[in-house]
């Protein structure tokens, strides 16, 4: 095992430790699936390498794609500073993600094994479901494994070497 020095300014400690505390998770655990983020980022940086990712039976047009990456990538970018989940999730790029339907669920599902903190809440309003489990809530881990099971049973599968 290793050890990373990460020097950052009280603010942005205070942000980091207000995020992990409302997703019940230390703040070692919540820079590491931030690393693991910005590391499998690389793989999917594009829209169109995202659509190559789902399996056919998951056809979506290139300008959902494309449409759905850009109000991502602005949303990203706007939030980046706030540290309410539920700030982020009010947002109008956001919702106008949430506004663009079921036929963005695959999309979400992909996203999902890259930004689990991001796309929980958008899957919920869209579908209107919630598989997490009580047991599982808090962990943002096993609630994207939840969701991603829940997608593979109804039919929204992505290849699972993603």
């Amino acid at each position: 095992m290793n050890t990373i020095l990460i020097t950052i300014s009280d603010e942005r400690l205070l942000k980091l430790q207000q995020v992990a505390n409302e997703l019940n998770l230390s703040i070692e655990e919540l820079v590491l699936i931030g690393i693991e983020n910005f590391l499998a980022r690389g793989e999917f940086s594009s829209p169109n390498t995202a659509k190559n990712c789902l399996n056919n039976n998951a056809e979506i047009s290139t300008e959902v794609v494309e449409k759905f990456y850009a109000l991502a990538s602005d949303w990203e970018k706007q939030v980046s500073g706030l540290s309410s989940t539920v700030q982020m999730s009010e947002h109008p790029a956001y919702q106008e993600i949430i506004n663009m339907g079921t036929k963005i669920v695959p999309l979400l599902l992909l996203e999902l094994k890259n930004n689990p903190l991001y796309w929980l809440s958008a899957l919920s309003a869209i579908t209107g479901e919630n598989p997490i489990k009580p047991e599982q809530r808090g962990r943002v881990k096993q609630m994207a494994s939840a969701w991603i099971e829940w997608g593979k049973n109804q039919g929204y599968a992505i290849e699972d070497n993603v």
